[in-house]
């Protein structure tokens, strides 16, 4: 019976056998067999075709962050939680596991790290490929899912939309597959071996099929926090680049599951000088920061004038807090349990657009600039105003969308095949809008018009986002993907990097009058981060930090 065709469930089997590797986490032997691969009603990628698969050991959960901090001494969680799975990962991140994991174990590492081609034979760990994961995620079901066809018992075992709350849990608290296997469904997106090939299985090899040779990009199974019940399924197939370094779209929904074969020869070819060895947590994790970096510019209070409104956890939770241009008298605006992000002064300054989180998902808002009167706009997030404040632009589902205020009407900004868009702004004539996206795989700023229309690139030297327009519509700010933030007229030229340093700045923004530039610094991705000011008439490379009480960022300054 082809997948999906019918609602059988399986009946549990014997106990597998498993392993516990040296490296940490616990592996399950997974028996070869023949299965129906794909879904007959799915969609157009998921043509259903027979496959047979060898034996494999397979993580009998993704791998947590214990486990990826303990190996490769780093946890680049968005949401740290040692028993949760490891997120925020590209799949060159659990490529690098997998090998360094196979060194600590005495085995011939899979991938070489030079050109990330995989070699079948070795004995060490690998992702599984797409046949593999579909295979142990169906444990002998020819469901939908791998519990058969019923969705309204998903809850049974995934963490997907209706009941993540916006986030990933520790693994293993749901029901397991018919052997053994936790968090297959939900929870977040597993990367597989393979390259994305939207017609693959129409042409795929009937044994141990490996992918495509080549492609843009990598394939990820079995749905997320953040995914509906469609996405979960065991046939669903997502995509993504495999490097990804931009700031503005960690993937915190992407983690993974090692495979290692199971007629592999037990001996390793070249094995490391580490094999055996796990890293000691004291020798490999590094102290994290306590502060940013102090500032010794010198600028004149007197052009310190205006409100700067931003985002601070220094109440213990992220709120939307403002002060004076000077960095004094700071309160706060939202105190609730909501966290709140990207607040935007209206043009007339006396409205805040922001994003808060809402059951987990994102909305957009409007507030008054005293913090009274805040109003649900759309769901969605990182709002930006059109410049007479009546429409808005927004990211819903991955896309730039606009709403027109009076209305309530909106329209997708994006063109199709536009992918991961993000921090939109629109221009001070209304005529362009800047949005960020990867479709073009690496991340870059894109300029449409309000309709959708005439999309260019904005030619930058190095991959950017976060577009902030100057006042008079002839350049941009943008981040790069190194942590700086740089300047760049519309036609490409005047490329400048406006901050420096080991550490990283992001976030930038104009004074009112576009002589003074706003930024936020932190001596590590994950902060504290830190709101600081530079003078752009100056050549002195020296800045002033107005902040520094809890964690500060996504600052917006307007004239009063």
């Amino acid at each position: 019976m082809l997948a999906g065709c019918g609602k059988t469930e399986t009946t549990p089997a014997p106990t597998l056998e498993t392993l516990k590797p040296k490296s940490g986490g616990e592996m399950v032997l997974v028996p070869g067999g023949e299965f129906p691969m794909g879904d007959a009603s799915g969609r157009a990628d998921e043509a259903p075709h027979h496959v047979k698969v060898d034996s494999f050991y397979i993580d009998r959960t993704p791998v947590t962050q214990e486990h990826f901090e303990r190996v490769m001494g780093r946890n680049p969680s968005k949401r740290k939680d040692p028993k949760a799975p490891v997120e925020r990962t590209q799949w060159v991140d659990a490529a690098r596991f997998c090998n360094t994991s196979s060194e600590l174990d005495g085995l011939k590492p899979c991938y070489d790290p030079a050109t990330w081609t995989c070699d079948f034979e070795a004995n060490g760990y690998r992702l599984p490929t797409e046949a593999e994961w579909e295979y142990a995620c169906r444990a002998g079901s020819s469901g939908r899912y791998g519990f058969g066809d019923d969705a309204g018992k998903l809850g049974r075992h995934a963490w997907f939309k209706q009941n993540s709350e916006g986030r990933t849990h520790p693994v293993g608290r749901k029901t397991p597959n018919a052997w053994g296997l936790l968090d297959m469904h939900g929870n977040i997106w597993q990367w597989c071996h393979d390259w994305y090939d939207e017609g693959y299985f129409k042409e795929s090899a009937r044994e141990n099929p490996r992918g495509p040779a080549s492609g843009k990009q990598r394939v990820l199974r079995g749905g997320a926090w953040e995914s509906d019940a469609e996405k979960c399924r065991a046939a669903y197939r997502h995509k993504e680049f495999p490097v990804f370094t931009d700031a503005c779209f960690g993937a915190d929904s992407y983690g993974f599951r090692r495979v290692r074969s199971a007629s592999a020869p037990p001996s390793p070819a070249n094995v490391s000088a580490t094999a055996g060895k796990l890293p000691a947590a004291a020798e490999v994790i590094p102290e994290p920061a306590k502060a940013a970096v102090q500032g010794k510019g010198k600028i004149d209070p007197a052009r310190l004038k205006g409100t700067i409104v931003f985002v601070s956890d220094r109440g213990g939770a992220l709120d939307l807090w403002r002060m004076k241009a000077t960095g004094q008298d700071a309160k706060p605006l939202t105190k609730d349990a909501h966290p709140d992000a990207d607040p935007r002064f209206s043009p007339d300054g006396k409205r805040i657009l922001y994003t808060t989180l809402r059951g987990g998902f994102p909305e957009v808002w409007v507030i008054n600039r005293d913090g009274s009167d805040a109003k649900k706009i759309t769901s969605g997030s990182q709002g930006a105003w059109s410049p007479d404040g009546g429409s808005i632009v927004f990211i819903r589902d991955n896309q730039a969308w606009v709403r027109e205020l009076a209305s309530g009407k909106d329209r997708r900004l994006t063109p199709d095949g536009w992918e991961r868009c993000g921090v939109p702004s629109w221009s001070p004539d209304g005529k362009r809008i800047a949005v960020a996206s990867r479709h073009e795989e690496a991340i870059a700023i894109y300029l449409l018009t309000p309709e959708g229309k005439d999309a260019s690139k904005l030619k930058t030297q190095e991959p950017s986002c976060t577009p902030i327009w100057f006042r008079d519509g002839t350049k941009l700010l943008c981040q790069t993907t190194k942590g700086h933030v740089h300047q760049v007229g519309l036609d490409g030229s005047n490329w400048e990097q406006l901050t420096f340093g080991a550490d990283v700045q992001h976030d930038g923004r104009y004074s009112p009058d576009g002589k003074l530039l706003l930024f936020t610094r932190a001596p590590t991705p994950e902060g504290p981060w830190q709101i600081c000011l530079a003078d752009l008439e100056s050549d002195d490379l020296d800045f002033i930090q107005l902040t520094k009480e809890g964690s500060n960022s996504l600052p917006d300054w307007h004239q009063d």
